[in-house]
């Protein structure tokens, strides 16, 4: 293959292009056309029908049935219940209710309310306060007393129980417990051990020592 001439190398390169997306082009002139066609003659003229049809059969209908029907009921009902529920309402709580409650209210106000506040700040509280600082002032006296009392339940104690408790420990125990131990509990633990001592030895005089 001469390589020195480009024109030549372009000239086979653009007719192997044009042989294989010629095949493509066709097939997509060909699908392009057809769905024109398809459009053209069956989809739009469909479309455009169902279009109709859908606005004079559901749109329409709709449009006058909101129109001429629900909003003049609409219209109709919110007059009614303005009218029926509405108003009455606000014309039994502005002369019925409100006037009964707040007559209710000074009624319960003058016989029930006024008179506790009266009994509380004038009877009541100072009772009460009365009594709370006299229950204070008892408890702190009370207190008082009490330790008072401990102080002298707690010496008694130690003078009938304690002091010769303690005096019986150091005059009479203490030294007893000296004489058994100097007298009584040293030579036996001596004799103890001497016997030990003997019964080991005699064990292996006899059976010999560990082994």
């Amino acid at each position: 293959m001469n390589t020195e001439n480009p024109g030549c190398l372009t000239g086979v390169a653009r007719a192997i292009a044009l042989v294989v997306v010629l095949p493509l082009r066709l097939v997509w002139d060909a699908l392009a056309w057809c769905f024109r066609q398809l459009w053209r003659w069956i989809l739009a003229p469909v479309g455009r029908a169902l279009g109709w049809l859908l606005r004079h059969l559901v749109v329409i209908p709709l449009g006058w049935l909101w129109e001429w029907v629900l909003v003049p009921v609409g219209r109709a009902l919110g007059w009614l219940l303005h009218h029926l529920v509405v108003i009455p309402l606000q014309w039994l709580w502005e002369w019925v209710l409100l006037p009964v409650g707040k007559a209710l209210w000074w009624v319960v106000d003058l016989l029930v309310v006024t008179p506790l506040r009266l009994l509380w700040r004038y009877v009541l509280g100072p009772v009460c306060r009365f009594v709370g600082a006299a229950l204070a002032w008892a408890w702190r006296i009370a207190g008082r007393i009490s330790r008072a009392v401990g102080r002298v339940i707690r010496r008694s104690l130690w003078i009938a129980i304690g002091l010769p408790f303690a005096w019986a420990y150091r005059v009479v125990l203490t030294p007893v417990g000296h004489w058994l131990r100097t007298w009584v509990w040293a030579p036996l633990a001596s004799l103890g051990r001497a016997v030990r001592t003997a019964t080991r030895d005699v064990w292996t005089a006899l059976f010999g020592g560990p082994r």
